[in-house]
């Protein structure tokens, strides 16, 4: 093929192009690029030194190549006669756009590409066929293109002009992988337009254990988990003398080179899980050192004043911190803490956090509305304004919120089983019921309806261990019925919204919003993407849990595709190890890629959450092949010795505490 490249053996269009075609003409400096070229031929520049833009072209380096009839591509040139290229820009949260009809049909004006670590040469030009802008949408710029993007590709003369580095797009993992295919033929083809052009394939740097319809080994789900297990122990782990901690993950923003970086956040939620999956792996395994890790993280999660507030002087008595001394307190992180810890210390056989774990649950009992709803968020400040703890178990507050409330209400439930304190069945049981009869317009929705729903199984399926009535089984039914109508045949579950002035962080409502805060995943309804940080993650946990609480065949076969889909996209990576054997958020299941709307401002597309996303899967994997729940009655002995001290101590009653016989709020202690 009458092609020369003027790049190194590394580059990935000329890996990807020789591995097609065989060996093709290749040289380092453009001039013999120019003199080795057959007349009628192309020359490729491409950017080996990116982002440092080397590239220098002169008047008559141009002139020969139109007299050789030459077609170039100048990829990031420091100079360029006839235009002025402004100094390098690095992008945060533009992405690419298709900007002209350029690539129709195949990819239509407006249609969204990730460029990852993008910089670019500003320059005025009146045609771009690729642009970069602040752009809100899923595949298609919604919200039009907007008048101050700026051009990436660009023809000028015999040339076509890339203002970024467009050929390291399997270094780099540029998405969607189909329309870089097509971007690369028609480039090619536009080169050397005689020229027949092979499809381009290629294996990203970042890929996945197995294709849709690929067989999977029978063993699949154990390969998954000890792959998860050695993600954690690997690239998870951290280490400051004592403290043994859990870093919360990789952020979603990827650089030039196709590397995330770490978020160093040390939160407790994000730590207990994390110990959760240690614990599973010394049953499982055996291995005495991943007990002595799980050991380490709870010790760290229940240290005080780190973590754990143990002064019964203070209001905040038995709460966790949302992260290292940051005293805020969500009712969800705080329930995640407490059922990673309960199923960690049963796993273990250890009781040295029951008495911790125990006080844990208090202090958000103690702090649970009337209805059995609990503020989303308590801030330490807010004891002293509102005059203790007893405030909050006083106020009457409703939030039909499952995101926000549902783990506290199973955790409570699993702790009545534990314990036999009333007030743990009859709150939750008061507002999941108030919850189910709410369902769908009076729920107020967090990123997305579909999170809502599979939050709400867990609790679910727990109050039909505790208190199994056909009532109870009909909610159960109802919230399952809701889920398994998104689930598609691969096993996804399909993220969807909610009426959107419920929703707390719905799509960008323009070009300039996206970004700034947090976002659901999809921009539109029907968008093809399921969300595993949010969604699919909580679904799998609570279908395995509502499948063994009922014996409901349907559940348990939704649990299999799912766990099916699952080892499926866990990620394979040699070029980015501390990404292998792990899930990242947004996986859209038509692409069969990692991809979505990555317009949350915290937890885009491509973030890796320790904490929520890997623990709860890993965990759900190990209980599969133990044949075993969360839902666990091992701890009943030793809880119920404990807990009447406790119970005492911490509301001042040895019986019903806040609730009456009749389960009536009655003044709870210290209210007077």
């Amino acid at each position: 093929m009458d092609l020369v490249f003027c790049c190194s053996p590394d580059n990935d269009l000329y890996r990807i192009l020789s591995a097609h075609l065989g060996a093709l003409s290749r040289c380092a400096v453009f001039s013999e690029a120019l003199d080795l070229a057959p007349e009628g031929g192309a020359v490729l520049a491409l950017a080996d030194d990116y982002p440092r833009p080397l590239l220098a072209l002169s008047a008559a380096d141009l002139e020969r190549s139109r007299n050789k009839r030459l077609r170039l591509y100048l990829e990031y040139p420091a100079d360029l006669p006839g235009l002025d290229l402004g100094e390098p820009q690095s992008t945060e949260w533009e992405r690419a756009v298709v900007a002209s009809d350029f690539f129709a049909p195949a990819l239509e004006k407006e249609r969204i590409l990730a460029l990852h670590g993008c910089w670019h040469l500003p320059v005025e030009v009146d045609e771009a066929h690729l642009s970069v802008a602040r752009i809100a949408g899923y595949h298609r710029a919604v919200y039009g293109i907007p008048e101050n993007s700026a051009p990436l590709l660009f023809e000028s003369g015999n040339a076509l002009v890339a203002t970024t580095a467009l050929s390291c797009f399997v270094t780099a993992r540029y998405a969607p992988t189909p329309a870089w295919q097509t971007i690369w033929q028609r480039l090619l083809h536009w080169l050397l337009p005689a020229a027949e052009i092979p499809a381009l394939s290629w294996e990203p740097s970042v890929g996945l254990t197995a294709a849709g319809a690929e067989v999977l080994p029978a063993d699949s789900e154990h390969r998954a988990f000890v792959r998860s297990t050695s993600f954690f122990r690997d690239h998870v782990l951290y280490s400051i003398d004592w403290k043994k901690g859990a870093h919360e993950g990789f952020e979603a923003g990827i650089d030039h080179r196709g590397r995330q970086l770490r978020r160093a956040w040390v939160r407790a939620d994000c730590t207990a899980e994390s110990a959760l999956v240690f614990a599973h792996d010394a049953r499982l395994s055996g291995d005495p050192s991943s007990r002595l890790r799980a050991g380490q993280l709870l010790d760290y999660v229940f240290s005080a004043p780190d973590f754990f507030h143990d002064d019964p002087a203070d209001p905040a008595w038995g709460l966790v911190n949302w992260f290292e001394r940051g005293p805020a307190y969500y009712g969800d992180d705080n329930a995640r803490v407490l059922l990673a810890a309960m199923s960690s210390a049963q796993l273990l056989n250890d009781g040295r956090w029951d008495e911790r774990i125990l006080r844990c649950l208090l202090g958000n009992l103690r702090t649970t509305g009337p209805q059995g709803f609990r503020q989303r968020r308590i801030d330490q400040h807010q004891f002293g304004e509102r005059g203790g703890w007893a405030a909050f178990c006083d106020t009457e507050h409703i939030h039909c919120a499952p995101h926000y409330q549902a783990y506290l209400w199973a955790a409570f439930l699993w702790a009545h089983e534990l314990t036999g304190h009333p007030p743990f069945l009859e709150l939750p049981r008061r507002a999941i019921r108030a919850t189910v009869e709410a369902y769908p317009d009076g729920w107020k929705w967090t990123n997305g309806l579909a999170q809502e729903i599979a939050r709400l199984l867990l609790p679910l399926a727990f109050l039909v261990r505790v208190d199994d009535t056909s009532e109870h089984r009909a909610w159960l039914r109802q919230m399952a019925d809701e889920l398994l109508a998104l689930m598609q045949p691969c096993g996804a579950v399909r993220e969807t919204l909610g009426a959107r002035g419920l929703g707390a962080y719905g799509p960008p409502e323009s070009n300039e919003a996206y970004g700034t805060r947090e976002a659901t995943l999809v921009q539109e309804e029907g968008d093809p993407v399921c969300d595993l940080l949010y969604t699919t993650n909580f679904a799998f946990l609570g279908l395995h849990e509502a499948a063994a609480a009922t014996g409901w065949s349907d559940l348990g076969e939704a649990a299999d595709q799912l766990a099916d889909f699952l080892c499926r996209i866990q990620v394979v990576s040699q070029a980015q190890p501390y990404l292998n054997g792990a899930w990242m958020r947004s996986f859209d299941y038509e692409l069969w890629e990692y991809w979505g709307s990555s317009a949350d401002l915290g937890w885009g597309a491509w973030c890796v959450e320790t904490g929520w996303t890997n623990t709860w899967i890993a965990s759900v994997l190990a209980m599969r092949q133990t044949q075993t729940t969360l839902f666990d009655t091992a701890l009943k002995e030793r809880f119920t010795v404990l807990f009447p001290t406790l119970l005492q101590e911490m509301t001042g009653s040895n019986t019903e505490s806040v609730l009456d016989a009749s389960g009536d709020r009655v003044q709870a202690p210290g209210s007077e």
